[in-house]
């Protein structure tokens, strides 16, 4: 079944695969998902003033929630930029990877945070499964150009900083959410609202992708959706009659995948901001790095790549450093609960 979905696509293959792994980096992308999540909440945050349509006044301070944006633009450009100094795409997920740690010490330092012996282990299993995973399926990936050293190590240098900012982002949020309670909605409309102006500073870049976009191939709306993986079955769901409005209109195909980015963007995103709202902020990292192994194995189970003993070893690890950390995790509530009803 896999090879005949695989035989399927592949016209289609080149598209998807710039859209699925240039979506942290395409400008267009990025300002298309921030602001269908802007308008999205709208709805929540805008009511009738007296003198026409206006911002709810907020719960957290506007000033918190611009910090985070800028924390947020400035590890997405270093992360971008790292790229361009002879970084590969697997070290860099490696890198991305090592957040966790690097929460954990943060936390500890800066918040007094003690962590658990499981805790601890929990995290280092994970952080080595997604990395033994990682280099296991990079292997057709490699790159020999390394470039010269100095670029390799102005590489390295920005994924550090932006690695630290990451998780400081991550503690800031989860101290902002415990002062001024469980705001997750407020959280995801001004962290993606507030960033809109950032944009003006790609206005050229996204101008030219959006003419390569204008310029793609077209074909009906219907039959472009149904060219992807597992989506076909959705639309056999809808009335018959709004299939036949969609096979009417005649849309250029990357607009098309770029609409369904949008929507399971928004529904990550959303999910990962509810749960910010209620959990510490290594335990998000740690279920956003599973996202990341969980997403590395259905690329090589749909693609039918080599599992090798590197991704073998690393699927064990994971599991294993998820049982540990949520029964360490567990074993921290219980004792919490008894010393307060104590």
């Amino acid at each position: 079944m896999l090879s005949a979905a695989a035989q399927i696509m592949a016209p289609e293959l080149p598209i998807i695969l710039s859209l699925i792994f240039g979506g942290c980096c395409s400008n267009l992308v990025t300002f298309a998902q921030f602001l269908f999540v802007s308008f999205e909440g709208l709805r929540h945050h805008v009511m009738w003033g007296k003198y026409g349509p206006c911002l709810k006044p907020t719960v957290v301070p506007l000033s918190n929630w611009l910090a985070l944006v800028v924390l947020f633009f400035s590890v997405s450009v270093l992360n971008n930029l790292a790229l361009g100094y002879h970084i590969s795409v697997p070290l860099h997920i490696i890198f991305r990877s090592g957040g966790l740690i690097v929460n954990m010490i943060l936390g500890a330092l800066f918040l007094g945070k003690r962590y658990s012996s499981g805790q601890i282990i929990g995290v280092l299993c994970v952080t080595v499964g997604v990395i033994l995973a990682t280099l296991d399926n990079a292997t057709s990936t490699s790159q020999d150009d390394t470039g010269s050293a100095t670029e390799f190590i102005t590489g390295i240098t920005l994924l550090i900083i932006a690695m630290v900012l990451s998780a400081g982002m991550g503690l800031f949020q989860e101290v902002t959410y415990k002062k001024y309670g469980k705001q997750w909605r407020e959280g995801l409309f001004y962290t993606h609202f507030l960033a809109l102006p950032f944009f003006l500073l790609f206005f050229n870049d996204i101008r030219s992708q959006v003419t390569l976009y204008n310029q793609s191939s077209s074909a009906p709306l219907m039959s472009v959706f149904n060219q992807v993986p597992f989506l076909d079955h959705f639309f056999q769901l809808i009335p018959s009659a709004l299939t036949k409005t969609l096979n009417t209109l005649i849309v250029p195909k990357l607009w098309a995948y770029l609409f369904l980015n949008m929507l399971t963007q928004y529904i990550c995103i959303a999910g990962v901001n509810r749960m910010t709202a209620v959990c510490t902020s290594l335990t998000l990292n740690l279920v956003l790095n599973l996202r990341k192994f969980t997403s590395l194995l259905i690329s090589i189970v749909y693609f039918e790549n080599d599992f090798g003993l590197g991704a073998q070893g690393g699927v064990l690890l994971v599991l294993l450093g998820t049982l540990v950390y949520t029964r360490a995790g567990m074993q921290s509530s219980t004792v919490d609960t008894a010393k307060k009803s104590s």
